[in-house]
């Protein structure tokens, strides 16, 4: 008996020794790789699903997701990429791709990710393409579409949205109303321009006709043709029509989600928001973006992942990162983000879907993916500004429309000059 139990010892002991090893080895072979996004609620809960899908196919490999203020994000990055530490994979605003790539923060995707994005999305994701090279996955496709109070545009004698940018004036004066102070209590739109009113402006440039920038993108176009009828009639809503003052509210999303507003072009990822923290009262519904004299036209934009230049110095680490874009790009990656942000996928083989295309809020966002196109940006926090420091020397400074248009050009120009300098 004695020699029978000294059998098994020695078997569990011989089978500890030869397991011991390979269970070490597993743990030597899994790879790490950072992911970094700014903090920005729903997209960080979204990746952390994706992050659990892509564990459950490659348990050996872990993500380490992190998340930093926004006004910190790029800081962090443009002083910790070049120095070899950092993320791998980043979470990027689109327009940044220019910039970032120039200055050697992200690089090219692996070709196999290339083709995915080639011939399985959007034709959104052709805007983080630099110099023939895809730079970036989209993480959903964020286009705009309007946004209207159902009950307040009845209250105004509107029973349907208005269909063109004239209807749109009318519809936003028969809807604002005054107390006796002549104070705005209820605004048909609050225009807020440093949000999203900036980013319709440009598409409201393409309805009337004109163009935002030059077919090579070098030459700023703001005071031309269709893009001036298109910057005073975003500037009349607040000097004109009285139908919006500056600081209404704390936001116009937000405004109309307490039920202040009675329209409001918005991004997609407003549907999440509004499901979430609209009022009880507030009765809400999407029509596609009204049309101008020379058509109906809405833009888009993503934060989609990008490699960064980091991740290349380690063969392992970009195959694993490779692995983890291309996840990203499938439908399971794009359906796990996208039901949390409440945005659209961004493959083309998706927003068929009964899930997508029944839901009568998303149908209008949808019927505009096709002419929905994203703005090259040389440096698009510096253009912001640009942009917001022209509309704030009319309200604010009282300068002349056309001076502050023709200062913002300038302005915009000198970006552009100076990034496509040595590009």
């Amino acid at each position: 008996m004695r020699k029978a139990i000294l059998c098994i010892l020695a078997l569990l002991l011989t089978g500890a020794m030869l397991v011991g090893p390979g269970v070490a080895a597993q743990d030597d072979e899994k790879v790490t790789i950072e992911f970094w996004q700014h903090e920005s609620g729903g997209k960080i809960q979204a990746m952390a699903s994706v992050i659990e899908g892509f564990n459950e196919l490659y348990p050996d490999i872990e993500v380490i997701q992190s998340s930093f203020p926004y006004e910190e994000y790029q800081t962090k990055i443009a002083a910790s990429v070049p120095a070899g530490t950092g993320p791998d994979v980043a979470m990027i605003y689109f327009g940044w791709a220019p910039l970032w790539a120039k200055s050697g923060f992200i690089a090219p995707l692996p070709a196999e990710v290339q083709d995915v994005l080639v011939t399985e999305f959007a034709p959104f994701v052709e805007s983080t393409k630099l110099k023939g090279e895809h730079y970036a996955v989209p993480t959903s496709i964020r286009n705009f579409a309007l946004v209207y109070n159902v009950n307040l545009l009845a209250e105004a004698g509107w029973d349907t949205p208005p269909d063109t940018w004239d209807e749109f004036v009318q519809a936003a004066k028969d809807c604002t109303k005054y107390d006796d102070a002549g104070n705005i209590t209820q605004a048909g739109y609050y225009l807020e321009w440093g949000g999203d009113g900036w980013n319709w402006w440009r598409p409201l440039i393409e309805a009337y006709g004109g163009q935002v920038f030059s077919e090579d993108y070098k030459t700023a176009l703001w005071n031309e043709g269709g893009a001036l009828d298109a910057w005073n009639y975003m500037l009349d809503f607040t000097q004109v029509h009285k139908t919006s003052i500056p600081g209404f509210y704390e936001g116009e999303l937000e405004a109309f989600a307490a039920g202040l507003t009675c329209m409001t072009p918005q991004l997609t990822f407003a549907v999440g928001f509004l499901r979430d923290n609209a009022a009880p009262e507030v009765e809400w519904a999407v029509a596609v973006m009204p049309e101008g004299p020379a058509g109906r036209i809405t833009t888009g934009s993503s934060w989609p992942l990008a490699l960064t230049t980091k991740a290349l110095e380690d063969e392992a680490k970009l195959d694993a990162a490779t692995k983890f874009l291309l996840y990203m790009a499938s439908a399971e990656g794009q359906e796990r983000y996208n039901d949390i942000t409440g945005e659209l996928p961004s493959r083309m083989d998706m927003v068929e879907l009964p899930k997508y295309a029944e839901d009568p809020i998303m149908a209008p966002f949808i019927a505009q993916l096709e002419q929905t196109t994203g703005t090259f940006w040389a440096d698009e926090l510096a253009e912001r500004q640009c942009a917001l420091d022209m509309y704030d020397a009319v309200t604010v400074g009282g300068m002349d429309p056309l001076e502050a248009l023709n200062m913002g050009t300038e302005c915009d120009q000198a970006v552009r000059d100076a990034f496509f300098a040595d590009w």
